[in-house]
């Protein structure tokens, strides 16, 4: 991910599916998803108040 902060513009890698980007008060927060599980955004308002990932092992 590269960012330019001055000009507000950032550029990310659509190909890569182990990663989820979130945009929250005017800021790119990149998170790692797992590799099994599930990854929850939860709102407050209509704007991104956290995130809860539950991870899983496949056996």
């Amino acid at each position: 991910m590269n960012t330019d902060v001055e000009r507000m513009i950032a550029k990310i890698d659509l190909m890569d599916n182990k990663n989820m980007y979130i945009v929250k008060d005017c800021r790119l927060i990149e998170h790692d998803l797992p590799d099994y599980g599930e990854t929850l955004v939860i709102t407050i308002g209509g704007k991104v108040d956290r995130i809860e990932t539950k991870t899983k092992r496949k056996v």
